[in-house]
């Protein structure tokens, strides 16, 4: 598990451009608990060009109950690789609206800041304000995004561009769901559990997803005024740019609704079909694989995000991760709306009990996409038409043996909707039907 950054805040200064390192006015003196440095990451031979340089953002919407948390993940960018300032250097660039402090309020007016980090060989990470947005802007509405995401392509031309998403997250739900589905569903008849899980050793915290803000990242959340989150679909038509990848560190956000709305703006993309734990992906060695090698690393990535939680004991040995290639959702889409045709009924009537589940508490909507279909009895050969497509698709996969409690046993790498039982509801049908690029294309839900 990475160290925890010892991160006092100083008052930012709107239209600056900040030279932030020892003294930073983002995030004030950075040491690691033992008082010692960051030590500039080893560079490799790779020297870009204006024709091959690549953009890094880290969309980072932590105005929310995850602030302090995605505040370190920022502090930890700084531990690890940055590239330098030269004119066809890389580019490392920040969205971020949150506060510095450890545990940042997030109830204060904050402006949203475009930082670019950087690094000349031998010293201290530079933090630099490129561009200021009023506190009127939430970091969540399809809108800004769009704003911000046009102002970098822009800005910063480049031959390649790849985002980290993080923030909260629900999956392929509406927004504001999954946090409180009876105000939205009069037919949802779930109930609260009572799962809190504390290791202050750690500094790990579960706690129950609903009602409140999780201590986990559970697909945006901007607890400013407007209250804003992204549903799906308006998050796929605010990215202007074309992404060589898109790592998605927000809970649930590991379904085949999502790989499937975004493979057409993206080539590969990395998520979980569990919650992830508020430290999340591991940001000190993040920007060596995507920045400092030949070609972008996704693979690593997640690999490090799995070790790193796969080392721990206990309820902390809790992780799923998995790498999709958008590029082969089509096929997988083929050979599941055939199946989904002939074993429709089937579908309808599984027990969900029986099925492998994703989710903690009562949110019944996030079950394994192959172990569906397998529960409904398809044939040997359906089996490897569908394991197949399955293997051309999910490029790479880990789960611990249970997250939180719940036994991982049958993990395809990709989660998805049950339309049967008490896991669905005429609210949701509906919802899907009307607002699932998945749906429309496979036909699950009639």
């Amino acid at each position: 598990m990475k160290k925890r950054l010892i991160i006092s805040a100083l008052v930012l200064v709107a239209g600056l451009l900040f030279s932030c390192s020892k003294n930073s006015p983002y995030f004030g003196d950075i040491a690691f608990d033992d008082g010692s440095k960051p030590v500039p990451a080893a560079r490799t031979d790779r020297t870009p060009t204006q024709e091959s340089r690549r953009v890094l953002i880290l969309y980072s919407a932590g105005y929310n109950s995850l602030a302090g948390y995605l505040g370190e993940d920022i502090g930890d960018l700084t531990m690890g690789f940055l590239p330098d300032t030269s004119r066809n250097a890389d580019i490392m660039l920040v969205i971020s609206r949150h506060t510095s402090e450890y545990r940042a309020s997030y109830t204060t007016p904050m402006p949203t800041y475009l930082i670019r980090l950087t690094r000349e060989e031998g010293k201290e990470a530079q933090m630099d304000t490129i561009k200021v947005w009023g506190p009127e802007y939430a970091s969540t509405s399809a809108s800004f995004m769009a704003e911000a995401l046009e102002y970098v392509q822009e800005k910063f031309p480049a031959a390649g561009y790849g985002m980290i998403f993080s923030s909260h997250g629900s999956g392929w739900l509406p927004m504001k769901y999954y946090s409180s589905p009876s105000t939205y569903d009069p037919n949802y008849n779930g109930s609260y559990d009572s799962i809190h899980l504390w290791n202050s050793s750690r500094r790990l915290r579960m706690s129950p997803p609903i009602p409140s803000y999780p201590a986990v990242k559970s697909l945006g959340q901007d607890a400013g005024t407007p209250y804003a989150e992204l549903e799906l679909k308006d998050m796929v038509q605010a990215i202007p740019i074309h992404l060589d990848y898109f790592i998605v560190d927000a809970c649930l956000m590991g379904c085949v609704e999502f790989a499937y709305a975004v493979k057409d703006v993206c080539d590969v993309v990395a998520f979980s079909q569990t919650e992830i734990v508020a430290d999340g992906f591991n940001y000190t060695t993040l920007t060596s694989h995507l920045l400092d090698k030949p070609e972008p690393d996704v693979r690593a990535v997640c690999m490090d995000y799995f070790n790193q939680y796969d080392a721990q004991v206990g309820q902390a040995r809790s992780a799923t991760i998995s790498m999709i290639n958008c590029h082969e959702l089509d096929a997988l889409a083929d050979v599941c709306a055939s199946l989904f045709d002939k074993y429709r009924s089937q579908i309808y009537n599984l027990d969900s009990h029986d099925v492998q589940r994703y989710f903690r508490a009562s949110r019944y909507f996030f079950f394994d996409l192959q172990d569906i279909l397998l529960h409904c009895g398809i044939t040997q050969q359906e089996s490897a038409a569908l394991q197949s497509a399955l293997d051309n698709c999910v490029l790479y996969k880990a789960a611990t043996p249970q997250f939180f409690g719940i036994d991982i046993d049958n993990y395809s790498g990709l989660s998805m909707y049950l339309p049967a039982g008490n896991s669905s509801t005429p609210f949701l049908n509906k919802y899907y039907r009307e607002n699932i690029s998945w749906n429309t294309r496979t036909g699950l839900v009639q």
